[in-house]
C-alpha cells in the first residue's frame, strides 16, 4: 500500500498499474527483477517510483544501460520533466568533470551505452569506486533482449552472423558488449537489477539469465501484456521489388481523396537510411504531390533516420506527436 500511495502522490493522483507496483515491491525487497511488458506499458515509471522510495540523504543513483543514444536522450528529457537530475553519457559528453559529478551524487539517473559501461577506463574508475557503489540504488538494463541477440551474433560466424547484424540499420551502435554484460554486472554492490523488454521469447529469457549468471530462483520474472490491441497489422502481397517501394502506391490514396489531416498515424520502416527518400518519393506519387518530400515542413510525411542532426530528429518526433503530419 505504501508503494501505491507514494506512486499516486508522485503522479498527481494517477493510480499506478498493479504490475508496476509489483515490480517496485520486488526491487524494494532486493530481488533482481525481469519485467516483460509491451511498449506503452509504462516500464520507465518503475525506476522513478523506486527511486522516490530510496533515502534522499544517501544521494542515490539509478544506472540505466541503453543500447541506443537516441533512447537515452528521450528518457533524459522525460526524467527532467519530473524534476530528476539526469545525464546521458556519450563519448562527447563523458569527461573528467562529469565523472567527478557522477561519483559525488550530482545525478539521480545516469544513462549510458554498453560500450561505455564495458570498455571505458574512466567509467571503470567511477563504477568500481566505493563512493559510487555506496550510492548505487538500482541497475536497469533496458531493451534486455539485446543481450540474447548479441549473444547469437558473438556465437555465430560468417553469413549467419551477418544475417543477424543486418537486421539493424544502426548495427554499428548495437555492439556484442550486450552479450557479455552479465559478467560486468556481477561486480557491484547489492543493488538489485531490473531487466526490461517488450520483445522476449522464452528461449531468449533463458539465454539472458544464463548470460547474467542468474537462475529463476535469483530473479523475479513478471509477465505483463505483450500484445498491442490498438495496433493493426495489414499484410499486403508484394508485386514490385522491395528496393523500389512501389507497392506503397496501392496503400495510400490521392490527397484530393483523403486529406493529410484524415490519414491514420503511420510509421514506415526502411531497410536502409538512404531508402527513406525513395519511400517519400513514392508517397508523393501516390498522393499526387510531386516534390513535397523535399519540403522540411511537409504536412504528410517526414524522415527521421535521414535527418542530419539530433535537433532535427527531436523536432520530427515532437511534430509527429503533435499530429502535425501523419507519416
Amino acid at each position: 500500500m505504501e508503494i501505491a500511495t507514494q506512486a499516486k502522490r508522485f503522479y498527481g493522483g494517477q493510480e499506478a498499474k498493479q504490475l508496476q507496483i509489483k515490480a517496485v515491491a520486488s526491487l524494494v525487497q532486493g530481488q533482481n527483477t525481469f519485467l516483460l511488458a509491451g511498449t506503452g506499458f509504462g516500464k520507465s515509471r518503475i525506476s522513478k517510483i523506486y527511486f522516490n522510495l530510496l533515502p534522499s540523504s544517501a544521494s542515490p543513483v539509478v544506472l540505466v544501460l541503453n543500447p541506443l543514444d537516441a533512447l537515452g536522450n528521450n528518457q533524459v528529457e522525460e526524467k527532467k520533466k519530473s524534476n530528476f537530475t539526469v545525464i546521458n553519457l556519450t563519448k562527447l559528453t563523458f569527461n573528467k568533470q562529469v565523472a567527478k559529478e557522477i561519483k559525488s551524487g550530482v545525478y539521480n539517473f545516469v544513462y549510458l551505452s554498453p560500450e561505455i559501461f564495458m570498455n571505458n577506463k574512466m567509467w571503470d574508475s567511477v563504477y568500481f569506486s566505493s563512493e559510487f557503489q555506496r550510492r548505487l540504488g538500482l541497475v536497469v538494463v533496458d531493451e534486455a533482449h539485446m543481450i540474447y541477440v548479441w549473444g547469437l551474433v558473438e556465437s555465430s560466424h560468417g553469413k549467419k552472423s551477418f544475417s543477424i547484424i543486418i537486421r539493424h540499420q544502426d548495427f554499428s551502435i548495437f555492439r556484442p558488449c550486450y552479450g557479455k554484460i552479465g559478467i560486468h554486472l556481477q561486480c557491484q554492490n547489492k543493488a538489485p537489477i531490473l531487466l526490461l523488454s517488450a520483445t522476449c521469447r522464452p528461449i531468449a529469457v533463458d539465454s539472458i539469465l544464463r548470460s547474467m549468471k542468474l537462475t529463476t530462483k535469483l530473479i523475479n520474472i513478471i509477465r505483463g501484456e505483450l500484445t498491442r490491441p490498438k495496433i493493426r497489422i495489414i499484410r499486403i502481397t508484394m508485386s514490385k521489388s522491395l528496393k523500389s517501394n512501389l507497392d506503397l502506391l496501392d496503400v495510400f490514396a490521392l490527397r484530393d481523396e483523403t486529406p493529410d489531416k484524415d490519414m491514420i498515424p503511420t510509421l514506415i520502416y526502411s531497410g536502409t537510411r538512404a531508402r527513406t527518400l525513395t519511400v517519400l518519393e513514392v508517397l508523393d506519387i501516390a498522393r499526387g504531390t510531386p516534390g513535397a518530400c523535399l519540403d522540411p515542413c511537409n504536412s504528410f510525411s517526414r524522415r527521421f533516420h535521414s535527418c542530419t542532426g539530433d535537433k532535427d530528429k527531436e523536432e520530427v518526433i515532437q511534430s509527429y506527436s503533435e499530429e502535425k503530419f501523419p507519416i
